[in-house]
């Protein structure tokens, strides 16, 4: 499926016009349309339907347009996640009552625009040291 028929459509449905969704998206309104046209035949449902003041998502698009939302946002989430300079910082912290720990975590309250990936390492866990002290038997 199409990612950017999806885009489309979602963008057509919440603005109720072909030609905000195409200037939005950086295209033509023919695009636009062309690609909502192709998701309709592949799902073989029609999504939107004119009206006076534009479009309006029949009752198969309003069923279909949270799981679009949905795909899109996923989309946009996993190219973010690898682009250069997006994603996020990741910190390791050697358990969760370090003091590293306490600071990343006043940090991060005091601003949540900031994008951090803080993984716990665990370290009181008396399995793991028991597991790198016991010799290897062979």
């Amino acid at each position: 499926m199409d990612t950017e028929a999806l885009r489309s459509f979602v963008r057509a449905a919440e603005l109720g016009q072909l030609q905000r969704a195409a200037e939005e998206l950086g295209v033509t309104q023919q695009a636009v349309s062309k690609r909502i046209a192709a998701l309709e035949r592949e799902l073989e449902v029609r999504l939107l339907t004119r009206t006076a003041r534009g479009v309006e998502p029949t009752l198969d698009g309003r069923a279909f347009l949270p799981h679009a939302r949905s795909v899109v946002a996923g989309v946009e989430r996993a190219i973010t996640a690898v682009r250069p300079g997006f994603r996020a910082l990741r910190i390791d912290v050697l358990g969760l009552r370090s003091a590293q720990a306490v600071v990343l975590h006043d940090y991060w309250r005091s601003h949540p625009e900031i994008n951090l990936d803080v993984v716990t390492l665990r370290v009181d866990d008396p399995r793991a040291d028991a597991r790198r002290s016991r010799p290897r038997q062979r």
